[in-house]
């Protein structure tokens, strides 16, 4: 059965909103949302379960979604919302063209980290912007990497944005989330090769050797990486030819994972 939401103060977008905004209703009650086709598609790949699908039906209609969902049929059980434009616009950033938006169970736990021999990490400590874990989330992917793992959690992996920003690869990327202590732990069991981005005494990523099991540390924007990691790595820098001596952490990131991948590809030949 279709249910058809025509009315802006709706209990069920009252708490769509609300698992976007609060990541503590997030994990209160154990669901969050999903919008675009691609991250939904992606998400379902991933084995999470889909508990409710809403669309405007003035936009998108449920068997061309079927079809960009590359499904047969929905799941059983779940719940088919229609939004009208006025109830659509309060829960969706892409008001226009083919869109879609879901509701998910949240996982009942998080991966552990558990690396292994020839295996490459994205470490990110305390990033604050959901924004720069999506793309953080989108470079690991793009690389190959074996997974990020995020230090001393500030934003979820299921806020809305880091899941927009990494255009659903949050789904396809192993996120391991730990305190900083205990990734440190997880480091020194497996003889995880620790290289932190202290410009102190460090290296050039050129010339470092990135192709054993690995893992790469990166900080805030205006913080960089904490003194807790001081002196636990190899320190590496990325050579810097112009009038600034600085990167976004996004790009300095996707800058370490290709080279990680690179020495890989020739170690290989």
């Amino acid at each position: 059965m279709i249910k058809a939401i025509t009315s802006a103060q709706n209990p069920w977008l009252k708490d769509v909103v609300l698992l976007q905004e609060k990541a503590r209703y997030r994990r209160q009650v154990a669901k969050f949302t999903v919008e675009g086709i691609n991250e939904i598609r992606l998400a379902i790949k991933a084995g999470l379960k889909l508990m409710e699908l809403a669309i405007n039906p003035k936009k998108m209609d449920w068997e061309g979604l079927l079809l960009a969902l590359e499904m047969r049929s929905f799941p059983a059980g779940m719940h088919q919302l229609e939004l009208n434009d006025i109830a659509w616009a309060k829960v969706v950033m892409k008001e226009t063209g083919q869109n879609a938006l879901a509701v998910f169970e949240m996982p009942q736990a998080l991966p552990q980290w558990n690396p292994q021999p020839g295996e490459f990490y994205l470490m990110v400590e305390s990033v604050e912007k959901p924004g720069n874990l999506g793309a953080l989330l989108r470079t690991a992917d793009a690389a190959g990497a074996s997974g990020v793992v995020l230090c001393d959690e500030r934003i979820d992996g299921f806020h809305p944005q880091v899941i927009r920003n990494s255009v659903g690869t949050t789904f396809t990327v192993p996120l391991y989330v730990l305190t900083s202590d205990n990734a440190w732990t997880v480091i020194q069991a497996n003889n995880v090769e620790l290289y932190t981005t202290f410009m102190e005494t460090s290296v050039s990523v050129w010339e470092a050797n990135l192709t054993g099991c690995v893992a790469m540390l990166v900080g805030t924007e205006h913080q960089g990486v904490s003194d807790f990691w001081r002196d636990k790595g190899t320190n590496i820098n990325i050579p810097m030819f112009g009038s600034v001596d600085s990167l976004n952490v996004s790009v300095a990131a996707s800058l370490l994972l290709y080279e990680a991948k690179r020495q890989r590809e020739l170690k290989q030949k």
